[in-house]
């Protein structure tokens, strides 16, 4: 029994204590004389009344297990599992008493500990539950894998699912390999440990919201990232610095603006860098949202930096973001644009204007597609697609050290140059239809605004060193002076003097018609001329009018043209 790891005591039929062993002594402190006397092991037990109980049934020869609490010589209180029996002789009679005492005393602490900790749990995950389900945003769990874990009812209603039918399943099982594609791109990059924020279009009850998706990493206890979360916000507006006044149609006439779309399209159905060329206010920028609008990022953001309107000393935050402390006033972490665009498109209007250090920052980045924010170490990365544009003749820009020569051909992977105005006259009167008719609905006019016939012709006459952008000015300012009544050429304030150029329209025409008439007018008179000097050969009479025979079959049947 001395050499017994659990602390034993001894007593005698009439309740001496006699014999304790090694770990008893260890164990509580006392020697055998410190409990000699009739029960005087009850010294050791905490509580004095339960005591003699747990004593009487022993002595009964009754066997007694349970836990109590004991006390040490020095006060110090342990719980102990105690075993007591009687000892009898062959013939049935009590010899003596033992007791073994087995302390549980960290047992039960290490127990107790864990039952709070699961208790803490439980009610942790039961206010994480109620927020998860009643938050106002889509949120959404997906693991290592990337199948959802676990959505709330705002995600379900966005999807449109029902939770049995997502659970488990990854975004290809979902919503296609076209979807899947995109989101993989992005949520391999947290897995990685990176956190993305998107904006995204998606199909509520068969109609499209733009929604705000921001992603980070799940981590276990150990910081291993363990899964994807999601949060998934609507948002009041997309975001976009250029307006949805107006864009390029496919009903240009002139021949330079349909070689000039049919470059775009072909542009728009890959992922390659594009250079926009041509004169400031040509539409430059509405032909990179027209690219933007016919590619596959057409759901996600379009956002567009005017290069020569940012200080060169704020440009580079501007465009890679910064963190906090920086530099003097960055008191908070900054995305840039770049970043803001993530899974859709950025334009560079004004790309010539960057300083030269930002071009080489700028080259680094289109090399690998990852930047540092400014005052950072972490790589950010990234899946944009970048089309830049510039009024500039950037090879010569290139030559006289103006601009790096790596740079420029890394842009100019596909250049489409924009034509301006004057060499696309014909496509005047369908501008003027488009522009008058979102003027007038941004100005709240009661009544279609017209244009009579001489101040179209005049329109079409001057030469319009401003392109399209003056264009626009003249006739925003016509429909304010002419107080909602037919615009007329005393309205058209701020012209220059009109040039002896062939005007496409007749000027025998009767005043006081509709722009719809003559709009109509122009287009019959064109494709019937095309149509004589082809004799009737549809498809040479378009090549002359420099669309497509497809397109000349459409206008024919609107026009009501017949072949004679």
């Amino acid at each position: 029994m001395d050499g017994a790891s659990d602390a034993i005591s001894m007593a005698t039929p009439e309740r001496e204590h006699f014999y304790q062993n090694r770990a008893f002594s260890d164990l509580f402190g006392y020697t055998v004389d410190d409990l000699n006397g009739s029960d005087g092991i009850l010294r050791a037990f905490k509580d004095q009344n339960n005591a003699p109980v747990i004593l009487e049934k022993i002595v009964r020869g009754e066997s007694w297990s349970g836990e109590v609490e004991m006390l040490s010589k020095d006060g110090r209180c342990f719980i102990v599992l105690l075993r007591a029996n009687a000892i009898r002789d062959a013939q049935g009679s009590i010899i003596c008493f033992i007791g073994i005492h087995t302390d549980v005393t960290k047992l039960r602490a290490v127990e107790r500990a864990l039952s709070h900790r699961d208790a803490a749990l439980l009610e942790s995950e039961r206010r994480f539950k109620t927020l998860f389900d009643s938050a106002s945003d889509g949120i959404f769990i997906k693991d290592g894998e990337l199948k959802y874990t676990d959505v709330n009812k705002i995600m379900l209603q966005f999807l449109n699912i029902q939770i049995s039918d997502i659970i488990g399943k990854t975004d290809k099982e979902l919503l296609g390999e076209y979807i899947a594609a995109k989101t993989q791109n992005v949520e391999s990059r947290v897995l990685n440990g990176q956190t993305i924020e998107t904006q995204e279009i998606l199909l509520y009850k068969s109609e499209p919201i733009s929604v705000d998706c921001i992603r980070f990493p799940l981590r276990d206890s150990s910081h291993e990232i363990v899964g994807v979360c999601g949060i998934v916000r609507e948002m009041v507006y997309r975001p976009q610095t250029l307006s949805d006044e107006f864009s390029p149609g496919d009903g240009y006439l002139s021949s330079a603006m349909c070689s000039t779309l049919s470059r775009a399209q072909m542009a728009a159905e890959t992922d390659s860098s594009i250079i926009l060329t041509g004169e400031s206010g040509s539409g430059k920028d509405r032909l990179a949202r027209y690219i933007h609008d016919r590619s596959s990022r057409s759901r996600s953001p379009f956002y567009v930096v005017n290069c020569a309107a940012i200080p060169s000393e704020l440009a580079e935050s501007e465009l890679f973001g910064h963190e906090a402390g920086a530099f003097t006033g960055a008191a908070h972490r900054k995305r840039g644009l770049i970043e803001l665009a993530e899974g859709g498109t950025l334009l560079l209007n004004e790309i010539g204007e960057l300083s030269y250090p930002l071009q080489g920052k700028l080259l680094q980045f289109l090399d690998t597609f990852c930047f540092t924010r400014v005052g950072g170490e972490k790589k950010v990365a990234v899946n944009i697609r970048l089309i830049a544009a510039t009024n500039r003749d950037l090879g010569s820009e290139v030559s006289e050290g103006r601009f790096r020569k790596d740079l420029y051909y890394r842009l100019n992977v596909f250049p489409i140059h924009v034509p301006p105005l004057r060499e696309r006259k014909e496509d005047i009167p369908l501008l003027v239809k488009e522009i008058v008719s979102v003027l007038a609905d941004n100005m709240a006019l009661q009544k279609p605004a017209e244009l009579d016939f001489e101040a179209l012709r005049r329109l079409c006459l001057y030469s319009w060193p401003g392109n399209v952008r003056e264009l626009r000015n003249v006739l925003e300012r016509s429909l304010i002076l002419s107080h909602g009544e037919t615009i007329g050429v005393r309205h058209l304030v701020g012209m220059g003097e009109t040039e002896g150029t062939v005007s496409l329209l007749d000027s025998r025409m009767p005043l006081k018609r509709s722009l719809n008439d003559i709009l109509e007018e122009t287009e019959r008179s064109l494709i019937q001329e095309a149509l004589r000097c082809s004799c009737g050969k549809k498809s040479e009479a378009a090549r002359i009018l420099g669309i497509s025979p497809f397109a000349l079959a459409r206008h024919m049947e609107k026009l009501r043209i017949r072949l004679r």
